[in-house]
């Protein structure tokens, strides 16, 4: 159920850029002599924070998904790692809801800290709900050791015409 989670994230997460890239992309075949990144800034208002949400929710879920399959069946190591992953999203969601100032921001507005700073959005939230999502799904390592047996019965080597 997890990986169903993680995938259903990611596809969220991936439907809200493509959702910002499309809106951004329209305003620009739309007005002449404007860039992507100026379509970005004069995006549609239903499209461009329904794509913030997307990508909110969506990188949410895939990293809670994978924090909790990492949590129940991952060794040490993916343990470690899913917590150093873990502190820019956790930072980045503290700072949207307002328990930590930045700046002139005041949260609770994760969609308007989402909109006004996307590099950070992306670096903070994006990044590392792939990368949690790669230690999930990514299968452990078995033992790669050799384990040799038997193959003739008391060692005895036959040979083909010898039964």
């Amino acid at each position: 159920r997890a990986v169903r989670a993680i995938w259903l994230g990611l596809s969220a997460t991936g439907l809200g850029v493509s959702l910002l890239i499309v809106s951004a992309w329209v305003v620009y075949l739309n007005h002449p002599g404007v860039s992507l990144v100026d379509g970005y800034w004069m995006g549609p208002v239903p499209w461009t924070p329904a794509g913030i949400v997307l990508i909110l929710g969506g990188s949410a879920l895939a990293l809670a998904a994978s924090g909790a399959a990492i949590m129940v069946g991952g060794d040490w190591l993916r343990r470690f790692l899913l917590v150093v992953i873990a502190v820019l999203p956790v930072v980045w969601w503290l700072t949207a809801l307002g328990a930590v100032s930045f700046g002139r921001f005041r949260g609770p507005h994760p969609v308007e800290l989402a909109y006004s700073l996307p590099v950070t959005a992306a670096v903070a939230l994006i990044v590392p709900a792939i990368a949690a999502s790669f230690l999930a799904i990514e299968p452990l390592r078995h033992d790669r050791r050799v384990r040799l047996r038997r193959v003739h019965p008391e060692g005895r080597i036959t040979t083909p015409g010898e039964d």
